[in-house]
């Protein structure tokens, strides 16, 4: 029996081992986080969301206002381009037009320089020759001709020079009167 008893003493020695282990183990568990901390932090952090969410949208329509404002001022340089080209391919032909017109009075020019030498060459050998006196009359009056049409071609291509200048005046200035009536 001594067995018997040593063994009971042994087991209930043991029983109270783990007994201590177990009181032992359930104060030193750890402790979760607080409850109300945690409602706490929860709220932070959707409340941050909130700001970011609405950060977020500013930002895109910010974007889309941008986009928008590129997309004006890219139109507005292609219509500019265009009238740039449109204006560039007026003064070409105004300017062909009077390259050609100083040929003319050239051509002109040289035709009655040329005729007022066989006049004079037939004045000085005292032959009275009226067919030279008409040829000379028809190149010089050939001369004042060439001579008008030069000059209105300057004058066509300083106007198509100055049109487009004019017109963004005009434009400048009904937007300035526009933007004084807004105000």
């Amino acid at each position: 029996m001594s067995d018997t008893t040593e063994l009971e003493r042994r087991i209930t020695a043991a029983l109270d081992r783990i007994g201590t282990g177990l009181d032992g183990l359930a104060a030193a568990a750890p402790e979760g986080p607080d409850p109300a901390e945690m409602q706490e932090s929860l709220d932070i952090a959707g409340a941050r969301a909130e700001q970011l969410e609405l950060a977020l949208s500013d930002e895109k329509l910010a974007n889309a206002q941008l986009e928008e404002r590129l997309k004006s001022v890219r139109e507005k340089s292609e219509r500019y381009a265009s009238a740039m080209d449109i204006q560039a391919l007026e003064q070409q032909r105004t300017t062909a037009k009077l390259d050609a017109e100083l040929q003319r009075l050239r051509r002109a020019s040289e035709d009655l320089r040329q005729s007022n030498l066989n006049l004079r060459d037939a004045l000085e050998k005292g032959l009275d020759e009226p067919h030279l006196i008409n040829k000379a009359m028809l190149a010089e009056l050939e001369t004042l001709r060439a001579t008008r049409s030069v000059e209105v071609a300057q004058a066509d291509a300083l106007l198509a020079a100055l049109e487009p200048l004019v017109k963004r005046a005009a434009n400048d200035a009904e937007n300035g009167d526009k933007e004084n009536t807004d105000a």
